[in-house]
């Protein structure tokens, strides 16, 4: 019943890992910085560690009740759409990185991040709408948005990716510890 969603929603929680960026066993601590950018990325990578456990959940779906489907989409997307919010809040609170076109690839990762927001927004709409009492309607809604979650599959990376873009920042990422870590550094 869930069609072309399921390779969708499997690409929405690569793009919702990705958005958490990074992880920390203690977020609320940032070690002596190498360098000013590494400091500026640890910082990133700790408040972005608290929207991971949130965006990373995956609600459970019954194919054969549209209507819980459709409450664990809502919630799934709401969740994500959240998420997008505090990595862009996050990312706009710790400034322009002390690098280098710092603030131009930070405005690029914010504009990633809102067309992002945009394109889940107007999937929660889209869900909202979608009518649970016909089965055969509430599945073409869902074939419908699998072809809206599509914008994730090109985000899978999420602002991580347009941060690193850098070299400064790169290189930073790669010598800050949470994010070492993260990426099995």
């Amino acid at each position: 019943m869930m069609g072309r969603l399921v390779p969708a929603l499997a690409s929405v929680l690569v793009a919702a890992a990705a958005l958490a960026g990074c992880s920390s066993d203690s977020p609320d601590t940032v070690p002596p910085p190498e360098s000013p950018a590494v400091g500026w990325v640890e910082k990133v990578c700790q408040s972005v560690d608290a929207t991971s456990a949130k965006t990373t959940q995956f609600p459970a779906f019954d194919p054969t009740d549209p209507a819980k489907t459709k409450e664990g989409l809502l919630t799934l997307f709401g969740t994500l759409s959240e998420g997008l919010t505090q990595v862009g809040d996050t990312i706009t609170g710790a400034g322009a990185p002390p690098v280098a076109n710092g603030s131009a690839v930070v405005d690029k990762a914010l504009a990633n991040i809102d067309g992002a927001k945009t394109s889940l927004d107007s999937v929660i709409k889209k869900v909202e709408a979608a009518p649970t009492n016909d089965p055969a309607a509430f599945q073409a809604a869902l074939t419908e948005l699998g072809a809206s979650t599509d914008v994730f599959e090109k985000y899978s990376e999420g602002p991580m990716k347009d941060l690193r873009e850098n070299p400064e920042i790169n290189d930073a990422f790669g010598k800050a510890p949470t994010c070492r870590k993260v990426a099995g550094m």
